[in-house]
């Protein structure tokens, strides 16, 4: 696109050839242009092309002015340069005080929905993704600068003196009973079921199970051939008994997993069976811990405990892995232990982190928030009441230091630089000067012209 200078400049151009080569001596129209009509017309175009030239030039003379010596004269030229002392007090004048003062400000700043703003900018923004980003970096830098060897030390004695005073028949006596609830003994039994078909169908168990069955046909077998003739009839090989033996077990594990993991409503028959699975399982635990001194066996296990257990180690390293977010000192130690064994293997290793316990929530409390603040217009009417009265006090607080601001950040402009500077941004639109100066005077020439012309007419 053609800028504005260009387009004046042409234009002036334009008009002073045309007024040459309009000139009644010297143009080639006076021999189109003949009579009184055509001196005429040919007079009203030199005269308009004439003062168009005279009006571009005049004006291009004023717009340059402002900047640098047009034609190299000094004479009231550099209005800029010469007048930056005053030129700066106006502007500081207008925009510190005038444009920029608190009365000015608070009315757009009051017709804004500083609420609604913020909503936008979650929804619209991704601004929920980046004030969830904002409150886990604040935290992860809070947290980060924890000092858990501290912590620990001071936590400590307040953890091993809990454990000392813990009543472990009590609480054992709460466990067994937690496990052997009918909600509780679902889920372990399932877990149990689904462990035991696992290490059923393991390899290393398959091929236990198979050199029994070998061990048991041989010696059902002995010394008869009666009996071996038997098996071999049937086709009762060792492999074949032991997928039958597979089978069975799976059908009945599957039942169980079936009948316990049956929700809603169910017939008499399944809740009986899941019921007794259930009664056999709770009788079962009852007996195995009726037997043993468990006052006895639990106080031996919180002593031994005690001296085995590191509490202000384990409470560090915990804080560490869980809230700091560094690596487990137990993942490093194998990697240490690697690197010893195998000096000479040059590895690259991605180091596993635990996810901190607090991520989660801090992103769910963020959303919950959120999603308050949107529903709730008590809240937004609030906080705008809030953000407009925090810019206001802010802009009474420091509105003697905006004009400053605006002055110091001019005084940095040396000569050339405020120039070059205000000239870029107004250079352009100033072009329109000349372009219309050079149109004006067109148009006036020629009616002066017109005018000079009646009168003289007038006068014969």
């Amino acid at each position: 696109m053609v800028d504005n200078k260009t387009k004046a400049t042409a234009t002036l151009a334009a008009s002073a050839i045309c007024a040459v080569s309009t000139l009644p001596e010297i143009s080639p129209l006076k021999f189109i242009l003949t009579g009184a009509v055509g001196n005429f017309t040919l007079g009203l175009l030199n005269h308009g092309f004439l003062a168009a030239t005279i009006g571009g030039m005049a004006d291009w003379f004023g717009v340059t002015a402002l900047f640098r010596k047009p034609l190299g004269i000094g004479f009231h030229t550099e209005i800029l340069r010469r007048n930056r002392a005053r030129i700066m007090d106006a502007i500081v004048e207008f925009v510190g005080t005038d444009l920029l003062n608190t009365k000015n400000i608070m009315e757009t700043v009051r017709d804004e929905n500083t609420a609604q703003l913020l909503i936008d900018y979650f929804e619209q923004n991704n601004g929920r993704a980046k004030t969830k980003a904002l409150v886990r970096d604040v935290l992860s830098e809070l947290f980060g600068g924890l000092d858990t060897k501290n912590i620990s030390q001071g936590i400590a004695p307040i953890l091993e003196n809990e454990i000392k005073n813990l009543d472990a028949q009590k609480l054992f006596d709460a466990v067994i009973k937690v496990i052997t609830s009918d909600k509780h003994s679902r889920r372990i039994l399932m877990i149990l079921f689904d462990t035991g078909h696992k290490i059923l169908q393991s390899q290393h168990m398959q091929e236990e199970i198979l050199k029994k069955i070998t061990e048991l046909r041989e010696a059902y077998e002995g010394d008869s051939a009666g009996r071996a003739l038997v098996l071999s009839s049937m086709d009762l090989t060792d492999e074949k008994i032991l997928r039958i033996l597979n089978e069975t077990v799976e059908k009945k594990i599957s039942d169980a997993e079936k009948i316990l993991n049956t929700k809603g409503m169910v017939d008499a028959e399944t809740a009986k069976a899941a019921e007794e699975m259930i009664q056999m399982f709770g009788g079962f635990v009852r007996n195995a811990t009726g037997s043993l001194n468990t006052k006895k066996f639990l106080d031996d296990v919180k002593n031994l405990f005690m001296e085995k257990f590191d509490s202000a180690n384990f409470i560090k390293t915990w804080l560490d892995v869980n809230v700091k977010g560094e690596t487990d000192p137990r993942i490093l130690e194998k990697i240490r232990r690697q690197q010893m064994a195998n000096p000479n293997v040059k590895r690259i290793v991605e180091v596993e982190r635990k996810p901190v316990i607090w991520k989660e929530a801090a992103d769910f409390i963020v959303d919950a928030k959120i999603d308050e603040f949107k529903a709730n217009k008590k809240y937004q009417r609030k906080f705008d009441a809030l953000i407009k009265g925090f810019v206001e006090n802010l802009l009474e607080e420091y509105r003697e230091q905006i004009p400053q601001m605006i002055r110091e950040r001019l005084d940095k402009f040396s000569d050339d630089e405020l120039t070059a500077f205000v000239e870029g941004h107004v250079a352009n639109d100033l072009q329109m000067i000349r372009i219309n100066g050079s149109v004006c005077g067109a148009i006036v020439g020629m009616f002066l012209y017109i005018v000079s012309q009646i009168i003289e007419n007038a006068l014969r």
